[in-house]
């Protein structure tokens, strides 16, 4: 009998064990059903427009499973997406305060960050985004952020904060930003002196606009020569920008055969419209018409343009006079086309407008809104 006894302990503990295991299994499938439930719960609720029922009932699973985050991340950009802040927020908010992986949470932080920030919520979004400017992962969309927050209120001189932070980032898109809103802070404090202005332009090179505003105060004051080394140093970085320097450098000294050269130079190398135009005026205050003439010939013939159209017509009106009248309702009726077409384009999102914008309207991206080419081009 004791025999039978021990043969049957091993067979007693196998059942226990067994029937444990089935115990637990039981209870993992009771909690797994339950959260499908609530999920489904709530997914009915959104599909019946109920979506405060929805989030309710959602949301309450957060305490239960938080492998479902994903998920939840990509509800509350959804919402976001239709205008419906306060639902994103409440989600982002529950989500920031589980304890998760650190990458995780800064992700999250981030997000509600956006939130706030589309809520008109800035003090709140600026708060996040602080501590964010030193993750390795998300320091440059944080500091995209918190100048899109700077932009909105108008606090230029907060940038400045973060010099360091751009510093050490490698966007271009970041140091250009930096510099355009170093320039606004101090025409707002109204100390944009040569001085300063020659600062920024110093340290961020990669931006036109502090050249361009040195370049207009130092015309204020008189000082053509700074002027002039403000305006050329644009026109080698960017030439398409010649449409707007030319007229400016016209202001400012250049010897005999140097304003030739720059003219030349811009209409044979870059094929600009303004540079053409201009040498086309030159040549004939030099007493060549003629030259002048069949420039324009050859030049609309390589690149068909409206304005170099027009000013082939100004020079025949200038040689013949009995043409003048006839040639005159032409050119008029030219103008007023040209009167109508845009003058700058945004070359990140394609805005269009007749005035020029450091920060494009549209797509709030600084110094993206460039003279136009093409056939209306200048």
């Amino acid at each position: 009998m004791q025999e039978l006894l021990f043969l049957l302990l091993p067979v007693a503990a196998a059942y226990g064990w067994f029937m444990g295991r089935n115990s637990t299994k039981h209870k993992e499938l009771k909690g797994r059903a339950s959260i499908t439930r609530n999920l489904s719960s709530g997914l009915n609720f959104l599909l019946t427009d109920q979506e405060d029922k929805a989030i309710e009932q959602l949301l309450e699973l957060l305490d239960i499973e938080a492998a479902t985050i994903e998920t939840y991340l990509a509800l509350a950009t959804l919402f976001r997406r239709k205008g419906d802040w306060d639902k994103a927020i409440r989600i982002h908010e529950k989500l920031h305060h589980l304890k998760l992986p650190k990458p995780q949470a800064q992700q999250i932080q981030f997000e509600l960050a956006k939130d706030y920030f589309s809520a008109g919520l800035y003090d709140r979004a600026e708060n996040l985004l602080v501590s964010l400017v030193k993750s390795p992962k998300l320091a440059e969309l944080a500091l995209r952020q918190l100048f899109s927050i700077f932009i909105a209120t108008q606090e230029w001189h907060k940038a400045e904060l973060y010099s360091q932070a751009v510093a050490a980032t490698s966007a271009n898109t970041l140091h250009i930003t930096m510099a355009n809103m170093l320039v606004e802070a101090a025409q707002v404090n109204k100390t944009a002196t040569p001085t300063t202005l020659s600062s920024i332009a110093k340290q961020y090179p990669q931006a036109i606009r502090p050249k361009y505003e040195l370049g207009l105060v130092a015309l204020d004051k008189a000082d053509l020569k700074l002027a002039k080394s403000a305006f050329l140093h644009i026109v080698q970085l960017k030439p398409q920008w010649s449409a707007e320097l030319l007229p400016l450098l016209l202001q400012c000294p250049f010897e005999q055969d140097e304003w030739y050269q720059l003219l030349s130079g811009l209409a044979n190398k870059q094929h600009n419209i303004t540079a053409i135009a201009m040498l086309s005026d030159w040549l004939a205050e030099q007493g060549t018409a003629t030259v002048a003439e069949q420039l324009l010939l050859d030049q609309v013939k390589q690149q068909p343009s409206i304005r170099l159209f027009q000013k082939l017509l100004q020079v025949r009106q200038q040689q013949s006079s009995l043409a003048f009248e006839y040639l005159s309702s032409i050119e008029g009726l030219v103008q007023a086309y040209l009167d109508k077409k845009v003058l700058f384009s945004c070359r990140n999102c394609g805005f269009k407008t007749r005035k020029q914008y450091w920060l494009c309207p549209s797509c709030q991206q600084w110094e993206t809104v460039e003279p136009i080419s093409g056939i209306d081009g200048r």
